[in-house]
Parts: structure tokens; sequence; C-alpha cells
């Protein structure tokens, strides 16, 4: 049974989360506590799953609580419940916080929220490997982006459309914005999943707080890891590109095209959790794979979890969309899923596979007999020539 704790130094709420909750006892064991040091009491003498804390508290905030949570208990979920006008707290958190809930917040929104994070543990049945990437709270970014975006902010008059534009070239920034921007913390109707949009809705307040606290990125260490961030990232605006082109000819439904556009940007965000974190047996993986392994085959051999399944848990947790999510953690093994129809998985799938064919890298192959299997057979010879088009443009460009 999942254990779940909730946090508040004001009895009268805690109370009326027991009542709310009251119907979800026999899905969860709950547990409440008044104030930061009494939950850490309590995370002392058993683990919990989930940690749902207020953020305004005395002494000791709710910052401040998945800060020490981060730190003692990784592998647990973190989600923070913040009112409007503690956004500067808010920002604070984001490095501990994996999402964002307004207050007053319902039954059903916890419920659901809860829920997909519980079913999200399932992707990863490695322990240790669950800790570590619940604990990733910041994400390599391109030097060079990040130089870029830092001197875009700091002229009088940053240009928002720019700002867009140098995000967007980054997965890691790409990431958190998303992350921040889909929490229900601001309360949209709908998943974003444009960073213009992002950008735009967050406003250049926020984003500089971002940067300048370098609260949601830093500067990739390049000692720390067996892949190139920069080499991820062109690959990941060429896929993303052609992933868009695809959507936009099989679906006029624009979160579509945008969820294509983002599963692509980001379907490699697992390599860099991994070759950071645990450099050794990722680099046991990069071996296996010049040795002639399929790079699926090696990273469940060592790893018991592909990269992709890694980078999708973390997003997850972040709160960013299931078709998102799906598309990252199966987009080599299209099969995996229960897709019927187009979706962005099949976007990512083909923009990839089309990708390593084109440009001889060999580690993923076009799954015909499931894009046959789903009657998406016969725009195969379309998409392969959009793939020429769009690289031989970037080619000579």
């Amino acid at each position: 049974m999942m254990r779940v704790i909730f946090v508040d130094d004001e009895p009268n709420i805690l109370n009326g989360l027991r009542r709310m909750l009251r119907p979800l006892r026999h899905e969860w064991e709950m547990l409440f506590a008044e104030g930061a040091l009494e939950a850490l009491e309590i995370m002392a003498e058993a683990p919990v799953d989930i940690v749902v804390s207020d953020m305004r508290m005395p002494e000791h905030d709710g910052a401040y609580l998945l800060s020490e949570v981060r730190r003692r208990y990784p592998g647990t979920a973190r989600i923070i419940l913040s009112g409007h006008s503690e956004q500067e707290s808010t920002i604070r958190s984001i490095a501990s916080a994996h999402q964002f809930l307004a207050k007053p917040c319902d039954a059903d929104t916890l419920r659901e929220t809860v829920l997909r994070t519980s079913k999200l543990r399932n992707l990863m049945q490695d322990g240790e490997l669950r800790k570590i990437t619940a604990e990733i709270g910041q994400l390599p970014s391109v030097p060079s982006v990040y130089a870029a975006l830092n001197q875009e902010m700091a002229k009088e008059d940053p240009d928002m459309p720019k700002v867009g534009e140098i995000i967007a070239e980054d997965m890691a920034m790409s990431a958190k914005i998303l992350q921040l921007v889909n929490s229900a913390f601001f309360g949209l109707r709908r998943n974003v999943s444009s960073i213009q949009h992002a950008v735009t809705y967050l406003g250049l307040d926020v984003i500089r707080s971002l940067v300048l606290s370098q609260s949601a990125f830093r500067m990739f260490e390049h000692e720390r890891s067996a892949v190139s961030v920069e080499q991820l990232s062109r690959r990941g605006q060429r896929t993303a590109s052609l992933a868009r082109a695809i959507a936009k000819k099989m679906t006029d439904n624009a979160v579509e095209v945008e969820e294509s556009f983002q599963a692509a940007m980001l379907h490699e965000l697992g390599k860099l959790i991994l070759s950071g974190e645990i450099p050794d047996r990722f680099e046991s993986v990069q071996r296996a794979v010049s040795d002639g392994s399929g790079r699926i085959d090696a990273e469940r051999q060592a790893l018991g979890v592909t990269h992709g399944e890694i980078g999708a848990y973390l997003l997850g947790l972040w709160g960013l969309s299931d078709g998102i999510v799906e598309a990252i953690a199966f987009y080599a093994e299209p099969q995996k899923t229960p897709v019927t129809a187009f979706a962005p998985i099949v976007a990512l799938h083909v923009a990839r596979a089309l990708h390593d064919e084109l440009h001889d890298d060999g580690e993923l192959t076009l799954d015909e007999d499931w894009l046959q299997s789903l009657g998406l057979g016969e725009h195969i010879a379309d998409w392969r020539e959009s793939a020429l088009k769009l690289f031989e443009t970037r080619n000579a460009a």
C-alpha cells in the first residue's frame, strides 16, 4: 500500500485533509504531520513513498522540508502545496519539488496527482535507480546555450521570442520550464507542450528568477559524463524538427503536434541522467554498444531499465503530459504501447529511426511491422521523403 504523508502547521487543515481523503483509506496509508520537523521524525521511523507539504510554515517551510527529504530520502516523491502569493518560495523549491499544486486543492486533483505518481514507479522496478532519478533537481545544460540565455536575460528589455528560441535549443531548460508551467500551481486547464507558450505564460520575471538562481539548470560538467550534451541536443533538435513535420502531416491536433516535438527534443534525457549520476555503469553500456550489442538490450542487461524509461520517469514525476512520457519511455520499443492510431510516440519513433537511417547512426531501426499493424504503413515512403528534404536543407545551411 502506498504510504503518503501530508504536512501542514495548521491542525484544522490536516483534519480537513483527513475528512476529505477518508474514502481513499483503503488505497493509501495516510500519515499527517504538524510541520517539517514532525514529518522528518515520522519518516525516520519508516520510509514513505510520497510527501505532500504546505509551503508556508513557521520556522521550517515546505522548501526546507522537501530539500531535506530529497537529501535524506531521495526515492520519495515530493509535492508542494503553494498559494499564488508564494511564487518566490515556489521558485526556491523547484530543485526539490517534483510537482506543485495550487491551494486550495480539491480531493480529486490531489488523488489524481498521487495516483499518477505511484503508477510511474512501475516504469522502474530497480529501487536504486528510482532513488537516483527522483533525486534529480537540476539537469545539465549546454554551456553555450546557457550563456546565450544569460546574455539575453541581462538586457534591459529582453526579447521574449528570442528567450523561447534559446530555451527550446536545450533539453534541460525545456524540461524544467515545462515542469513549472504544467504544475497545478499555475492553474492552467490544459497541458502546455510549446516552449514559446510556456515562456510567454510564465513571463520574464519567473524565467529570470530561474536563470539567476540557477535552481533549474546548471552548467554541464564534462568530466562526469560519457556522452556529449551538445551532441544529444543537436540530435534532439533534428529529431524534433522531423517529428513535428510528421505530426503536422498526420493530425490537425495542435497539442499532439507540440507533444511530438517536445518528446523528440527530450527523448534522450535519460542518457544525461545515467551518464552523470552512474557513469561507471553507463560506460559499461557504451562499451557493449561499441562491441555490437543493441543499446536497449545492453541497458536492460546492465541497468534493468532503458534510458527512455529513466527519462520518462523523471518527466512524469515533473508532471509532463502522458503523451510525452509514453513516447519517451517506449520510443525504441513502440510495440509495448497500447496505441492503435497516430500518436506522439509514432512521430518520435519514426523521426528517430529515420534520423539514424540517414545519418548512419544505427541505434534505432524503423519498426515497419508495428506501423503496418496501426494501418500507417502507407505513409512510410512519404515520411522518408520528408526526412530527406529536412536533413538535406539543414546540411546545406
